[in-house]
């Protein structure tokens, strides 16, 4: 695999496949605050650092801003000391049940609902659980897909290995067997990129078949 440096190209940063504990100090050797960013947010701020990023960087907001206990979940609660663990997750969804009835999951919904809460933190707008339920609900309403987890590699190539027609009857486990070859090469990790390399591959197997016999 390739290692982190400074004098590195973007398409080794892109075909390479880095640890957490690895982006972290290498992001602190680049001066990057670390906080709570997740990895695939440090990841956007190591490309911002080493190559420029045109898109909106993701901000480091603590979960608990004071030392009370966590939030009490009802609707009315501001979302002061949040904790996205399954007792936060079961009541919003519940709560989206109840309004609106079953909705169906969707891929990235809780990378973008937190996505949505931090914002609002950084621009200073309170909100309540009642909130976060509202947005959770539009995010399981939207047509098709939601947008890909900026730089997640692993759950992007997850999510597009079971959106493929030809992948049909597959899971996350098939995904997950060839996601650990992959990531091992220096090769580029998305889920297209493996599909068209793949069908390359199978070509020249029946071309080389079809020469033989």
């Amino acid at each position: 695999m390739s290692k982190l440096h400074k004098g590195m190209s973007e398409e080794a940063f892109d075909n390479g496949y880095f640890y957490a504990a690895e982006l972290r100090q290498f992001a602190k050797s680049l001066g990057i605050t670390l906080g709570n960013l997740k990895k695939n947010e440090l990841e956007l701020h190591v490309r911002s650092r080493l190559f420029g990023y045109s898109g909106d960087l993701p901000i480091a907001i603590p979960n608990k801003r004071d030392r009370a206990g966590r939030d009490l979940l009802t609707l009315k609660s501001l979302v002061i000391n949040y904790i996205g663990d399954k007792q936060t997750k079961n009541f919003l969804l519940e709560q989206v049940s109840r309004r609106y009835g079953p909705l169906p999951d969707k891929s990235g919904q809780w990378y973008w609902l937190n996505h949505w809460r931090k914002m609002q933190i950084a621009n200073n707008n309170k909100i309540t659980y009642g909130d976060l339920v509202e947005h959770l609900a539009s995010l399981r309403q939207q047509e098709g897909r939601l947008p890909q987890i900026p730089s997640a590699c692993l759950n992007n190539f997850i999510s597009d290995f079971i959106a493929d027609p030809e992948n049909k009857g597959k899971g996350k486990k098939q995904a997950l067997e060839i996601w650990q070859n992959l990531k091992e090469k220096n090769s580029p990790k998305t889920y297209l990129a493996y599909k068209q390399n793949k069908n390359l591959l199978d070509e020249k197997i029946e071309l080389f078949i079809g020469i033989k016999d």
